[in-house]
């Protein structure tokens, strides 16, 4: 993901329709926000699902906790294992599980249920929608078949972090390295920035990152803004490579390139570090 802290799987099932595949329906899911954080005396928050296909689909609610790769990338954890930082027994959901027609939507309720003892630092889960059932015939509670074909009917799963914040609660991330490299994109090379991240407290960050090309006479362009860059509390090291769209006359190979990492939380897009490049 560009790294935000926003997840979703396809899981292909094989369902069997007596209808032509022009005519199946499938639903979806949207969910927002993409990311919850509670602290201070906020101790409630509610996520919207939305069933923004044109099928009946039915959806499972429950927590699970992940692991961050360094390069962002996301993974649920294996059934009983916990984050070191798990927030998993201080959140309470409601409901479970719903049914939701074409367009329709329902809210799930998370409350925090904060323990008396708990250490200063950030608290970490995720909060899991699992499709269970795609075109689902209301009438019959079952899927739907009206026709004489096979359709791959994808059952989706969305994941997004619910963060508690207890007491006081600080981060250090730096650029430790960035270099001008170059990338394919449909046969053609691309000029990208690859970016190494160093991270250490007690809470995540949210950030972006911004790459402008500073020519010799000191004219300033910008080359990239890349949003949502997540870190997790726990992560000490985060890679990430940035496109770069050069425009015309502006040579990436002269001057210099700055990076810049700026935090999403912070007020007026504060710079938390930078490192500059002398191709």
């Amino acid at each position: 993901m560009s790294s935000r802290c926003f997840v979703r799987f396809a899981v292909l099932a094989v369902v069997l329709l007596l209808a032509s595949p022009a005519s199946a329906r499938n639903a979806e899911m949207l969910l927002s926000p993409t990311r919850v954080v509670l602290e201070g005396a906020n101790r409630f928050a509610t996520v919207t699902v939305r069933n923004n296909g044109d099928g009946v689909g039915r959806y499972k609610i429950e927590l699970v906790d992940t692991v961050m790769a360094e390069n962002g990338g996301i993974r649920i954890r294996e059934e009983g294992s916990r984050d070191e930082f798990s927030a998993m027994d201080m959140l309470s959901l409601s409901p479970r599980s719903m049914t939701l027609k074409p367009d329709e939507s329902q809210t799930v309720r998370i409350l925090v249920k904060m323990k008396g003892d708990l250490p200063d630092g950030e608290y970490r889960s995720h909060l899991q929608v699992r499709m269970t059932e795609n075109d689902l015939d209301l009438a019959t509670n079952k899927p739907a078949t009206d026709g004489a074909s096979v359709v791959l009917k994808p059952k989706m799963t969305t994941v997004i972090p619910v963060i508690i914040r207890n007491g006081a609660t600080s981060y250090k991330v730096s650029v430790d390295e960035a270099q001008l490299v170059t990338g394919g994109g449909d046969g053609k090379p691309v000029p990208q920035v690859k970016l190494a991240l160093s991270f250490s407290g007690n809470r995540s960050v949210l950030g972006d990152v911004k790459v402008t090309h500073v020519a010799a006479e000191g004219k300033e362009t910008q080359l990239a803004f890349f949003r949502g860059i997540a870190i997790y509390r726990g992560l000490a090291k985060r890679e990430q490579t940035v496109d770069l769209t050069v425009p015309e006359g502006v040579n990436v190979h002269k001057g210099r390139l700055r990076v810049a990492f700026m935090s999403q939380e912070a007020e007026g897009s504060q710079v938390l570090s930078e490192k500059e490049i002398t191709p």
